[in-house]
């Protein structure tokens, strides 16, 4: 009963302030290291609002870090901790899960790991003053973008469907390419398959781009013509 009213007092003084904001993430996570590769500041910046509706009270966690990730493929629990505080995130099959640039993520959080920091929006339990029921989370640690590469192939991995270009951008010399069932190859017009890719034949690469992993899920690939060596 006394930790039922202390909760309530707790709750009571977050609704009352409405939003409680840190400039920076200063809490003990033990060996956690958090996932902030390319994260902007202002999604660093921790912070908790909760606002009295007639319906319930709406949650708000910015700048949450993940300590934990449990539950099944359709019911997941995620543990976070903001300004030292743990919150239970739950993730329903009709949360909407996204990366950073709102591109759709699993609900299965095979993409989410421990460190990564996350936006939440929800509703927070009846019983559970720590426990949000998840209808938007966004993990601003997941840093990928539709994107175009073109480059030559420089190794491939037939047993993974995957290979390598020779792709310059932002520092990097190389990008991992993986494909799956999903995955178009076209030389011109005509379809094609992935025993049709050769190393050292130029391609170009449209797809789901991680830039922090330097790799792209690719959507469609299309098999660049050989330049002709005889030009007179």
């Amino acid at each position: 009963m006394k930790k039922f009213l202390l909760g309530l007092a707790i709750l009571a003084a977050l609704v009352s302030v409405g939003v409680v904001q840190a400039k920076n993430d200063n809490s003990n996570d033990g060996d956690i290291k958090p996932n902030t590769a390319n994260v902007l500041k202002s999604d660093l910046k921790q912070k908790v609002q909760i606002d009295e509706t007639s319906t319930g009270n709406i949650v708000r966690l910015t700048g949450a870090k993940i300590t934990e990730i449990s539950g099944t493929t359709t019911n997941n629990l995620i543990k976070v901790k903001v300004f030292g505080q743990d919150y239970k995130v739950q993730i329903a099959t009709d949360t909407n899960v996204v990366r950073q640039y709102w591109g759709k993520s699993a609900i299965d959080l095979s993409e989410f790991s421990v460190g990564d920091i996350i936006k939440v929006y929800g509703t927070l339990d009846t019983a559970d003053y720590f426990l949000v029921h998840a209808k938007i989370v966004r993990n601003v640690s997941i840093q990928k973008l539709h994107a175009v590469f073109t480059g030559n192939i420089l190794n491939i991995a037939s047993s993974t469907g995957s290979f390598t270009i020779e792709a310059k951008r932002n520092g990097t010399s190389s990008l991992l390419v993986n494909t799956d069932s999903n995955t178009k190859i076209y030389q011109g017009k005509n379809l094609k398959s992935f025993s049709n890719l050769k190393v050292g034949t130029k391609v170009m690469v449209r797809g789901i781009w991680d830039k922090t992993l330097s790799k792209i899920q690719a959507l469609l690939i299309r098999i660049k013509p050989l330049e002709t060596e005889d030009d007179d």
